[in-house]
């Protein structure tokens, strides 16, 4: 259907009247204008949709790696994935409910996610290497001397890779999800 039609605003007034409405025609245009910001919802609904998949894929991943490496900081991680997941379902249910709050709540969980992604690719980078991970490469040091510092490079690159290029993106999506509510 044309979203853009010409119609006089005389020819407005008077249907706008006919009908009972107490709108002025330049009210009824305002309030089509306020009801757009419902058409981005869908959109909005499927990303969180698939962000809500990846989040629990990446619980359930996390789930099955707590008995692998159990300490404190695995319990952590474990819990703030499941924590985003499920704010994350509630964004995805705001959305396909046409919930004017879904942006705002799904643009604080992204946030968030933002934040502790940026906080452990940045931890990881500069923080030393748990006493398992330097036993290793401790190992590897008899064998070629050159091994130990390639892989503390290739390891801090990594972590800087994964805060950076992970939170950004989940920044865009915060982002994506807040503009949602100005239209």
């Amino acid at each position: 259907m044309e979203r853009s039609l010409s119609i006089p605003r005389q020819a407005l007034a008077e249907l706008l009247r006919s009908s009972g409405s107490p709108l002025t025609p330049e009210a009824y245009l305002a309030s089509l204008q306020q009801g757009a910001a419902f058409e981005t919802y869908p959109s909005r609904a499927t990303a969180s949709w698939w962000s809500m998949c990846i989040l629990a894929c990446a619980a359930v991943l996390s789930l099955v790696w707590i008995p692998l490496d159990f300490r404190l900081e695995s319990f952590f991680i474990v819990g703030l994935i499941l924590l985003f997941t499920v704010i994350e379902y509630r964004v995805h249910r705001g959305f396909t409910e046409l919930n004017p709050n879904a942006p705002v709540l799904g643009f604080r969980n992204q946030s968030g996610l933002t934040l502790a992604i940026l906080v452990y690719g940045l931890y990881h980078a500069f923080a030393p290497l748990p006493a398992s991970m330097q036993t290793l490469i401790d190992s590897l040091n008899s064998i070629d001397s050159t091994m130990p510092p390639l892989i503390k490079t290739i390891l801090r690159i990594g972590y800087l890779t994964l805060g950076v290029v992970g939170g950004a993106s989940q920044f865009a999506l915060a982002w994506f999800y807040l503009r949602a509510r100005g239209r």
